[in-house]
């Protein structure tokens, strides 16, 4: 008899030296959620889980939860025996507090924790009847937001898109509910969005959530082709314009020395098959034809100057979508033909062989579409000479173009 009280008194003790040192496991604040939702029945249920310390020692807890009355006073509204260090409750919102008595291997009551209080919110349920647009078009929209109408949408919702294909999210830039929570007004960063199906999910505070479907991010015509054409002059910027033919060991001056030649034209066709909300790519062709000409003291020289290239070109819209920046690098071939120097009183020109030169262009346009699918573009090519007989030439075609696009 004296060993088992021996015994009792030590297990008594250690368990009371635990006790005096015992928190609840949620002291510290954190963002642990506490509760979980049953949706095994009809009606859906919260389910609060209230955590401690586990003791050593310990045979049961008993838990006793209270609910505050409007008169202040507390009422008994839940009595829970567990070996667990946890008890799951399923509580009204409200507030509450509940303690936790222990047990120990004798099942003799040793020692009940201080009250501990709790609030139980009210977790509404949120609902999408409707929203618009019900689509994105990435090759025309400009304003990427969202009107979602509904119920229970509350400032503290999480509203976003996702993919139905494959389950990613598109999160907004912020989401601006009503004040009845009715409706709420979505804005997204164009940069964070792609093409796809998707559904537009609320998640309100407390785990209820809602979706609908769908929502499409697209573009309302997969590339676009545009012809463009128009008057284009040629400044030389750099180096000569075919200079140095030597004719019979006399140098011959520069041909063509002058600042401004107002004869050409030019055409411009690209195909943008890749459409993004940062940008269009695709591929340009460009081809200018000039008509070269320079009045010297004792001869007139003429040519024909004809370039062709192929770039890779850039496209941004903005000002909802009308207007466009191009920038475009690329490469291909100055030809040169027709070269003859008429001299006064000679009815036999000196014609220079036809010459072929790589080069290499750059470009900065605009685009404004005055009316689709009509546009004028404007802007300026410079376009290098990689000539071995000559100081290579660098020359600007300033262009200003009607074009359509299909």
């Amino acid at each position: 008899m004296a060993n088992k009280n021996l015994t009792r008194s030590i297990i008594s003790a250690l368990l009371l030296c635990f006790c005096l040192s015992l928190v609840f496991a949620d002291d510290t604040e954190t963002t642990e959620v506490n509760y979980f939702i049953d949706r095994s029945e009809r009606e859906v249920r919260f389910i609060q889980r209230l955590i401690w310390n586990e003791a050593e020692f310990v045979l049961r807890y008993v838990v006793v939860v209270q609910r505050r009355e409007p008169n202040g006073t507390f009422r008994e509204v839940s009595r829970i025996e567990t070996e667990n260090a946890y008890a799951e409750v399923s509580l009204l919102a409200g507030s509450y507090r509940y303690n936790v008595t222990l047990y120990d291997l004798f099942d003799e009551e040793t020692f009940t924790t201080q009250w501990r209080e709790f609030e139980v919110f009210r977790a509404l349920q949120p609902a999408v009847s409707s929203y618009s647009p019900s689509a994105f078009y990435l090759d025309e929209d400009d304003v990427w937001e969202i009107t979602v109408r509904g119920r229970n949408i509350l400032p503290q919702s999480e509203v976003y898109l996702i993919s139905i294909e494959g389950n990613r999210i598109i999160r907004p830039i912020r989401h601006t509910p009503a004040a009845d929570g009715n409706s709420t007004l979505v804005v997204f960063s164009g940069a964070a969005l792609y093409t796809g199906r998707f559904e537009v999910y609320i998640k309100n505070p407390g785990g209820l959530d809602t979706k609908m479907s769908t929502f499409t991010i697209a573009n309302k015509k997969p590339f676009d082709i545009n012809l463009s054409g128009g008057y284009s002059p040629l400044i030389p910027v750099y180096g000569f314009l075919f200079n140095d033919f030597d004719f019979g060991g006399n140098n011959v001056p520069a041909p063509f020395p002058g600042f401004f030649y107002p004869l050409g034209v030019g055409i411009k066709s690209n195909f943008m098959p890749f459409k993004r909300v940062y940008g269009n790519m695709g591929v340009e062709l460009s081809a200018a034809f000039f008509m070269l000409s320079h009045d010297h003291e004792v001869f007139e020289p003429n040519a024909l100057l004809f370039d062709a290239h192929v770039s890779f070109l850039y496209q941004y819209f903005f000002i909802r979508k009308v207007f466009a920046v191009n920038l475009s690098i690329g490469a291909g071939f100055s030809f040169l033909q027709g070269f003859k120097y008429d001299y006064p009183g000679s009815n036999i020109p000196y014609e220079v062989p036809a010459v072929l030169y790589p080069s290499a262009i750059g470009n900065v346009s605009f685009t404004v579409f005055v009316s689709r699918p009509y546009f004028i573009s404007f802007g300026a090519d410079f376009v290098h000479v990689f000539s071995a007989e000559t100081p290579m030439p660098g020359y600007i075609r300033p262009f200003i173009f009607a074009g359509i696009q299909f």
